[in-house]
């Protein structure tokens, strides 16, 4: 996996106004202005402002760490300059977050899990997706989504459909496939699928329960 830390010659640790300073100073460095078309230095300019645009936006650097490492700190304050991001971008981070969760072997921390991509599915996110209208891409976006989601509960899978449904802008197809985000969960890795009842199944032994309750009394009248 590219390490976009080490391209921008920073380090985990480094904060946003570090990775912005960084990023200013290569891209000027190797800018092909700068360098007579030189192609070696217009790659490295593309590789330094590919990662700028994961690194530069805390969002999406969040989501580029949970897929490296678990345990990296999140840090909920976005107060970072964005980077020129297409679907293509959030895409490939999805990808990522799901190799990571199946590659867990069933140690995943759901909150951290669906911060990261609550986060990601921001209103700027989901606003790109809707206008430049990339319809097998945002496809595939949601399809990396729905893996993941086996993971989460209930509640924040739910959190995760309302997003979709924004991000479909009523493209019946893409509804149809996120539906499936607000039945309940069955799934979890490492853990025999348990059906939940549904409401009529739940109140069934209540309801002969009651009738057997009457019965006992009739034959207690007799």
């Amino acid at each position: 996996m590219t390490d976009y830390y080490k391209i921008l010659g920073v380090t985990r640790d480094s904060s946003q106004d570090e990775i912005k300073k960084a990023y200013r100073q290569l891209a000027l460095q190797y800018h092909p202005d700068r360098n007579n078309g030189d192609i070696e230095s217009e790659e490295r300019f593309k590789a330094i402002s590919e990662s700028y645009i994961i690194l530069g936006d805390l969002p999406k650097r969040n989501a580029y760490d949970y897929s490296q490492d678990n345990k990296i700190h999140y840090n909920g304050k976005n107060t970072s300059t964005p980077g020129q991001a297409t679907p293509a971008t959030f895409l490939i981070l999805f990808k990522r977050i799901k190799t990571k969760v199946l590659n867990a072997g069933g140690h995943i921390n759901e909150y951290r899990l669906f911060t990261v991509m609550n986060d990601l599915l921001s209103d700027e996110t989901i606003r790109l997706l809707v206008v430049v209208n990339d319809v097998v891409t945002n496809t595939m976006i949601v399809d990396e989504i729905l893996v993941s989601a086996i993971f989460l509960t209930d509640e924040s899978r739910y959190a995760i459909h309302e997003k979709l449904l924004k991000m479909a802008n009523g493209d019946h197809r893409l509804i149809e496939k996120i539906s499936g985000l607000t039945k309940p969960n069955v799934k979890r890795l490492g853990q025999k699928a348990t059906a939940y009842p549904t409401e009529s199944e739940a109140g069934k032994p209540v309801f002969f329960l009651i009738l057997l309750l009457i019965f006992l009394i009739v034959l207690a009248v007799l």
